[in-house]
């Protein structure tokens, strides 16, 4: 049975579990909560509830009444720092919103030498060193020693190594496993597409495997306050958010994050049109520095758009993308087919877009050959049909590695 205990700093053992691990100094509590075969060493802890077969060692684990922390079974935390404590600090971008006041571990998480602080972790999630603080981490995350999170939100299965902030993360998979980075982004699950007959569709709850490369910056910070009618009522200082399809980001990149606050809950299709955000399309690939919008299976390596090479990617280093819908099948597992009309459907809409620049309907920094040379390549690809899918997620037509050019190629046309 549960034991209802409370803990302090002592040498006294006063029972033994099951499995003959110890509960020490235990003392009549009723705000600790403490399950079966559960092990806590030299731990204080008030308002508090934990599951079975945990390990708690040398700890400070502190609740409030009206916000408890909620520990799951089996998990374990050694020399632990975790608090509750219902201060606010939140965070909210495009109808999504991190507010985080209180501490819930789930089953089976492991963190050593961490500082847990308001968090929500999911279960099976592990760190060593790690500070989270007002955030809301998925399951089977993985943060090494070198993160430091706050008021950040993750979906399953990332790995993070970084320094987080104000990031939503809604895609799974999500990879910047690397220190001396910082983020500032919203990683989207909803992928637009245009269909083959021309409408504008959305593939919802994918992955979304970004690959952060050391040293990375999304600089968010403008350096003068919010808009306000006196600036005794600004809230603060003005701060940017990227907003990043699974995108390709090289190691010491510099990503300028525009000042844009889309209101309530704009489509996926509103986002790519906006001209105060910077957005990393489906497939870029992007180093040293850049701003504003980057095309689907674009390059861009400097903040003048007219240095960008559209539909580069797909052209030179299509590998990129094969790689990109190999991790997202391996996510989705039995549901790999969900990824079938993601490239095919990226480069139509991305057509769509670059063409109505070209016709002078949407704005763009882009000279008229650049366009006109990223349509050309986005046309060919659609044309051999060489990003087709059958229903379960298989490549119609096979691809190989070109050992002499070193490159990926399609046998579409035999």
């Amino acid at each position: 049975m549960a034991v209802w205990a409370g803990y302090h700093c002592g040498t006294s053992v006063e029972q033994m579990s099951r499995t003959g691990r110890y509960i020490v100094s235990l003392v009549a509590e009723p705000t600790v909560h403490v399950g079966p075969e559960t092990e806590v060493i030299h731990s204080l802890l008030q308002y508090t509830t934990v599951g079975r077969g945990c390990r708690i060692i040398n700890s400070v684990i502190e609740g409030r009444p009206e916000w408890p922390v909620i520990i799951g079974d089996h998990v374990t935390l050694i020399n632990c720092h975790v608090r509750s404590t219902g201060e606010k600090n939140a965070f909210a971008f495009c109808g999504w919103e991190v507010d985080q006041r209180y501490t819930c571990l789930g089953d089976g998480v492991a963190f050593s030498n961490s500082r847990l602080w308001n968090v929500a972790i999911e279960a099976g999630s592990h760190g060593f060193g790690a500070s989270v603080e007002s955030s809301h981490i998925g399951p089977h995350n993985n943060l090494r020693n070198s993160s430091n999170i706050s008021c950040t939100m993750t979906a399953a299965t990332c790995n993070l190594g970084s320094e987080v902030s104000k990031t939503l993360l809604l895609g799974a998979g999500f990879v910047s496993e690397h220190g001396n980075s910082y983020l500032s982004l919203l990683a989207p699950a909803d992928y637009p597409i245009l269909t083959a007959a021309g409408r504008e569709e959305v593939l919802s709850n994918l992955p979304n495997a970004t690959n952060i490369g050391a040293g990375t910056v999304f600089a968010n910070y403008g350096g003068e306050p919010l808009p306000a009618s006196s600036l005794a009522q600004s809230r603060g200082s003005a701060k940017g958010t990227a907003v990043v399809y699974t995108a390709f980001v090289c190691i010491n990149c510099r990503v300028i994050n525009r000042y844009g606050q889309p209101e309530g809950q704009p489509s996926p299709f509103d986002l790519l049109r906006r001209s105060d955000l910077t957005v990393l399309g489906f497939g870029s690939f992007v180093e040293h520095k850049l701003t504003g919008r980057i095309p689907a299976f674009a390059y861009a390596g400097d903040l003048s758009p007219r240095t960008h090479k559209l539909g580069w990617v797909l052209a030179k280093k299509p590998g990129i993308v094969l790689n990109f819908i190999k991790k997202m099948q391996s996510l989705l597992g039995d549901q790999a087919g969900r990824v079938q009309e993601l490239v095919q459907g990226t480069i139509r809409l991305e057509c769509q877009l670059l063409q109505a620049a070209l016709d002078g309907k949407q704005p763009t920094f882009y000279s008229r050959e650049q366009l006109q040379e990223g349509l050309a390549v986005l046309h060919a690809h659609l044309r051999d049909g060489r990003w087709a899918m059958d229903e379960a997620g298989n490549w119609l037509h096979p691809w190989r590695f070109d050992t002499p050019h070193q490159q990926w190629v399609c046998d579409a046309n035999g």
